[in-house]
């Protein structure tokens, strides 16, 4: 995005950045950190005014020969990000191999999800399915020996839920409705982010504000309350797509570059090449571009018959106009709540900056009051004694 000299930063590119690093849109908003001190007060500025000619000469051809190495080092990186956007388009075409090897997610996760979102959903319809992914029965099984869900038994001694039917009982549905989605997020959450470690950081929290404001926001509007938060949990596995994929792909072709280098002995080349890092700017790009679309895509991948979430996931990604109290509209609407949220956490967006944005987002009558009073960053599980 460029920006003139006195247009503030977006919601969006400053949450974008901030899922990378909060310095980024502290420089976007031209504040210096705490503590830092103009170049101009400092001893270092004081010094420099002092300088002999023939040093600031010297300082000044140094300059002009960074800004040439710079320059140089930029084409390098162009270069590869070049091969890469080429290679990272080739591979989002294929939903199938995203789904299944970028997320790991099992074939019949469309049919665990309609399971789940069924009012007359129960442990003995969802354990069969449950019991064919090995990865779910194992995070479950972590879940409900916690001590939020341990149980004791009449002689005072804790119960070591092993199987995955008592797992899913003592869980309980409407848990069950909250925290597979939520799972499933976390088996598709990237785990390489280097050199930016704040994106898989604040992913989780993100999608989990998202998911909890849309769940509320739906009370508000009559619609269907955990079709919102399911769609919002899921409207992330793009972003998680693109982010692995960016990652892998910069590494991988960074290699085959080197030893191109290596092979046609061009050193100046390869020294640039061990400089050039991954792009934040790259990265934000891309996710701005892709992620929405890919989400769609494996929604639609999911083939889902009783969960009607694909259609406004690709309504939200083709960026048609949401109309009021429905799946997509509380989707944008939690989108922007979570931000700001993020973002004030952080100081890093002022109040008069959000209220026309509410306005614009036309948020039910007295629901911003209820979000602010409630964590939204926390899944709201609660222990289940219906089933002793």
């Amino acid at each position: 995005m460029t920006m003139g000299a006195t247009t503030p930063p977006t919601i969006d590119d400053r949450f974008e950045n901030m899922l990378v690093s909060p310095e980024r849109v502290l420089e976007m908003l031209g504040r210096r950190r705490v503590g830092e001190v103009s170049f101009e007060q400092s001893e270092q500025g004081d010094a420099r005014r002092l300088l002999l000619n023939v040093e600031k000469v010297a300082i000044e051809n140094k300059r002009l020969q960074e800004k040439t190495e710079a320059s140089y080092l930029e084409s390098v990186s162009h270069n590869l990000h070049e091969i890469l956007l080429s290679e990272l388009t080739e591979q989002l075409s294929n939903t199938e191999e995203l789904a299944k090897n970028v997320l790991n997610l099992p074939e019949n996760i469309g049919e665990l999800l309609d399971a789940l979102s069924v009012k007359a959903c129960s442990v003995s319809k969802l354990e069969p399915i449950a019991a064919s992914i090995p990865w779910l029965y194992d995070e479950l099984i972590v879940v409900v020996n916690t001590p939020q869900f341990r149980r004791k038994d009449s002689r005072g001694r804790i119960i070591v839920v092993e199987t995955l039917r008592t797992a899913l009982s003592f869980l309980g549905i409407e848990n069950l409705r909250t925290l597979i989605p939520s799972l499933i997020l976390k088996r598709a959450m990237p785990q390489i982010t280097d050199p930016y470690p704040l994106i898989k950081q604040k992913l989780n929290p993100y999608a989990t504000g998202v998911a909890i404001t849309a769940k509320r926001l739906a009370a508000f509007s009559d619609v269907n309350k955990n079709q919102a938060y399911t769609l919002a949990v899921l409207s992330n596995l793009g972003r998680c797509v693109v982010t692995r994929l960016y990652f892998k792909l910069f590494d991988k072709i960074q290699l085959h570059l080197l030893r191109e280098c290596q092979k046609d002995k061009e050193q100046k080349r390869h020294e640039a090449l061990l400089r050039t890092a991954p792009s934040a700017n790259h990265l934000i790009a891309l996710q701005q571009e892709f992620a929405d679309a890919v989400s769609a895509d494996i929604l639609a991948w999911m083939q889902l018959s009783r969960l009607p979430i694909a259609e406004p996931m690709r309504a939200c990604a083709d960026k048609l106009p949401a109309q009021p109290k429905t799946l997509g509209k509380i989707l944008h609407q939690a989108r922007t709540y979570t931000q700001i949220r993020m973002l004030h956490q952080l100081k890093l967006v002022e109040m008069k900056e959000v209220k026309p944005l509410f306005v614009e987002q036309r948020y039910p009558a007295g629901s911003l009051e209820k979000l602010k009073a409630i964590d939204i960053f926390t899944l709201p599980l609660v222990k289940n004694d219906d089933n002793r």
